[in-house]
């Protein structure tokens, strides 16, 4: 113990610079940039509103001293590699995009009362109030760039925080529950291993098997397919960003099929809506929703679509008692490599929960040990897919867990989804209108709270097995790691 208490000092001496400094720091940065008051002050007094409301979009996380800009962790990843102006600029630019997209969603959400506050007129109007989050982005943004440190000084500012806490892990004792932790999860991994050795045709439903199609599925050659992608990275740092109408055909293109087995109502996938002030799930409209993303591919800026499901509950007497609750979901992500050929595909349940890899074989060389933290849980490679064919994954009643990424060429009695933007779930209308993100500020689903978050508070995760929003998915227990860390896949594997 005594030990212990002769590290503290240093340890806590840099923690408390930073912290002390940080507000006292971007406090700074409008004078020293000499920026308008007019608009800076405008973006202030919206932030202050959005907090007061608690209707922060989490999607996005804001940078520091620079109100009209937010970052994500591919974006933040970013500032590595930027030599000239014009990757400077782009760079920048995007990131301005993702504060304009999370405003609006914001504005959206706010109160009639305080749109009406931060307006001259009588009647709430979000549009117009949009429009001047605009306008003061680009006056800001313009004269920012004109300033000569600029660059230096914001790219100081663009990080972001992780999902873990280093206080809990501390009065949770985290050293120490670790180990017994870490048998736990050897135990549950072998499990996953022993389901997926198992023939298909062994693994008995304990319902019936219903297979959900895309309603508007579109097919592409390969030819197309690499020609949208190569097209969509004529950009300074040739990140495939395609438009609206190309990330509609690619998502189309490689929309999934969900085989599930249904034994009960907390089975079918639906779509998400309000009832009553709380977030349920009707199965009579099959929903999936669908988000662009990005990674790195040894050190390639590479697309992935994500599509996530949602379930009214996880239930079932295959899940753990402590894992029931309201609301369950799974996220099956696609990465496209640089010519746009499907190369991996990871599923994670929508708590971040039971992250698991599919990789093709012929792109592994092998899988990368990690310090004091399990290896990458692959435990099946990604099958072929071919002319004719979707892939796909089959899941469990209840736990919802998958139990083989498969490629499907005909579905019996096929039940159609409808694919619809991440976005709706960030603005969800209600009942009179009105709209409201389902998850918190935070980054946490409402209402979707489990009894994980007294157990296993330990290993860092605020809130662990609740549902998380895009950008909030720690997916491990033991060490620190995220669904959406775009250098995920060379941290694990080294590829051929």
């Amino acid at each position: 113990m005594t030990g212990m208490k002769r590290w503290w000092p240093p340890l806590l001496s840099p923690l408390l610079f930073v912290v002390a400094c940080a507000p006292f720091l971007t406090h700074r940065i409008p004078q020293q940039l000499e920026r308008p008051k007019s608009c800076h002050e405008f973006l202030i007094r919206l932030d202050e509103k959005v907090e007061a409301a608690g209707v922060r979009d989490a999607s996005t996380f804001p940078i520091p001293g620079f109100p009209y800009l937010r970052t994500n962790r591919f974006f933040a990843a970013l500032k590595k590699n930027l030599n000239d102006d014009s990757e400077k600029e782009a760079w920048v630019k995007w990131m301005q995009d993702l504060d304009l997209r999370s405003r609006k969603k914001e504005i959206s959400n706010l109160p009639d009362a305080m749109v009406l506050s931060l307006m001259s007129k009588e009647q709430p109007n979000r549009e117009s109030l949009h429009r001047q989050v605009e306008s003061c982005s680009s006056e800001l943004l313009n004269h920012d760039q004109s300033h000569p440190d600029f660059y230096p000084l914001l790219r100081s500012f663009v990080d972001v925080p992780d999902e873990y806490s280093w206080f809990l892990r501390a009065v949770g004792l985290y050293p120490l529950v670790v180990i017994p932790v870490a048998v736990v999860t050897e135990n549950s991994r072998e499990k996953i291993r022993k389901r997926f050795n198992t023939d298909l045709k062994d693994l008995s439903p304990d319902g019936s098997l219903k297979a959900f199609v895309p309603g508007r599925g579109v097919s592409l050659t390969e030819e197309e397919v690499q020609e949208i992608i190569e097209e969509s990275k004529k950009n300074p740092l040739k990140i495939p960003l395609p438009d609206e109408i190309q990330e509609k055909k690619l998502v189309q293109a490689f929309a999934p099929i969900f085989v599930q087995d249904v034994a009960a109502s907390y089975d079918r996938p639906g779509q998400v809506v309000w009832r009553d002030h709380r977030i349920e799930v009707n199965p009579e409209r099959p929903t999936v929703y669908y988000y662009i993303s990005y990674a790195f591919l040894k050190r390639e800026p590479i697309l992935q679509i994500n599509y996530v499901i949602w379930y009214p509950e996880r239930a079932g007497g295959m899940a753990p008692r402590i894992e029931h609750g309201h609301l369950d979901g799974l996220t099956m992500r696609m990465s496209l490599d640089g010519q746009g050929k499907l190369w991996m595909v990871d599923v994670q349940n929508n708590c971040g929960c039971y992250h698991l890899f599919a990789p093709n074989r012929k792109r592994v060389d092998r899988i990368l040990s990690r310090p004091l933290m399990f290896d990458a849980m692959v435990p099946q490679w990604l099958p072929s897919v071919s002319s004719g064919e979707r892939l796909g994954i089959r899941t469990s009643s209840g736990w919802h867990q998958v139990q083989r990424v498969i490629s499907v060429k005909e579905a019996p009695d096929p039940i159609s989804y409808e694919l619809l933007p991440y976005e709706i779930l960030e603005t969800l209308p209600h009942e009179d209108d009105r709209t409201e993100s389902i998850f918190d500020a935070n980054g946490v689903g409402k209402g979707s709270e489990r009894v994980e978050r007294f157990i296993l508070f330990s290993m860092g995760i605020p809130s662990v097995g609740s549902m998380r929003q895009r950008g909030h998915h720690a997916i491990e227990l033991i060490g620190r790691v995220h669904f959406d860390d775009p250098g995920l896949f060379d941290k694990n594997f080294l590829f051929k």
